[in-house]
């Protein structure tokens, strides 16, 4: 048992050095390129376009765990933005003080859509990625009804803790290391993170340990709509406007980050460290590219490609590791076999 949690404490930091060295790797060859990359200023940059990513990251890769999915997160973060910037304006408008009012709404529409998400799913009886694709749409509907597909100015207190510091440091980057370090804590040291791995890593099994396989999958849905929530306004605070496009394929970049930084797709391995070096990873390449100005449509080509590879590493990895255990399994078996023979 020792042995084996020793495995997998030195398994994630090797994951997660491998993708530091990746991430330094590309910086070096951006800067080759474009020697101001590595300014302090852009690397202030990089870090700030990365925060946002981590946060939201960081929760789907609690759903991820378990082996589902969330397509939703970026419609999601529009509607809940939607939804807020509306409630302040209305506040504002009869009391002047649109502070507590503007953040209460989008988290509580927030957390109402990934509960929503969750008993879906729960109810239906039908795979996640489905239900969320459906969901997708939905929020992403309302919201353009709400605003009449047309830009909003942002509310003061949204503005002022995406574009704050505190001692030098901005905000949203604050942000994201407070939810890297809380979420990796869970996820590695409380039950409930033991659960969803455990949930993930087979399912048939949680149910028969007597997990509560549904409340564990409302809660990963819940704490991704958070996570989304706070990733949106932290996005919209830094640009200043909430934008009709805000969010459109956001999913795939979160998912992207989840994947590259080591979280399997089948579920039940993976790191919330990982996560942010992959979701930085991302926003290292975005930014070089933009630095030597590529052209726009590299970007996606590039981002597919990291997907792609990740996802085949992912799946030879589980293939190899379930080749492993059955060999094991045979083994084991033959063993017994011959000790029955000899008896």
């Amino acid at each position: 048992m020792t042995e084996v949690s020793s495995r997998r404490r030195v398994r994630v930091p090797v994951q997660s050095l491998v993708l530091l060295g990746v991430i330094v790797v590309a910086s070096l060859v951006f800067f080759v390129l474009s020697p101001s990359f590595l300014s302090v200023g852009n690397v202030g940059n990089v870090l700030l376009q990365a925060a946002p990513t981590v946060v939201a990251a960081v929760g789907m890769t609690f759903v991820i765990m378990t082996g589902g999915i969330d397509l939703s997160v970026g419609s999601l973060i529009n509607l809940a933005m939607v939804a807020a910037i509306a409630a302040s304006g209305v506040t504002s408008a009869s009391s002047g003080d649109s502070s507590g009012w503007t953040y209460v709404v989008a988290i509580a529409v927030a957390l109402a859509c990934g509960l929503f998400n969750g008993l879906a799913i729960n109810l239906l009886k039908v795979h996640p990625l489905l239900v969320t694709l459906g969901t997708l749409t939905l929020y992403r509907g309302i919201a353009l009804h709400i605003t009449g597909a047309g830009d909003r100015a942002a509310a003061g207190p949204i503005t002022a803790l995406g574009r704050g510091d505190i001692g030098g440091i901005a905000v949203p980057i604050i942000v994201a290391i407070v939810v890297v370090l809380l979420g990796s804590f869970v996820m590695r040291s409380t039950v409930f993170g033991r659960q969803v791995v455990a949930l993930g890593g087979s399912e048939r099994s949680a149910r028969e340990t007597g997990l509560p396989v549904r409340r564990l999958r409302i809660a990963v849905y819940v704490i991704s709509a958070l996570c989304a929530v706070i990733s949106g306004i932290l996005t919209v605070g830094q640009i200043g406007t909430l934008q009709v496009s805000l969010g459109v394929n956001y999913e795939f970049t979160v998912i992207t980050a989840v994947i590259v930084g080591g979280t399997s797709l089948f579920g039940g391995k993976g790191s919330i460290v990982g996560t942010a070096l992959g979701a930085l990873l991302l926003t290292v390449i975005v930014n070089g590219l933009n630095s030597i100005d590529a052209s726009i449509y590299v970007y996606d080509v590039v981002r597919g490609l990291v997907l792609v590879a990740a996802v085949l590493a992912d799946s030879l990895t589980t293939r190899r590791l379930s080749l492993r255990r059955r060999g094991r399994q045979k083994q084991i078996l033959a063993e017994a076999t011959s000790a029955g023979a000899h008896a």
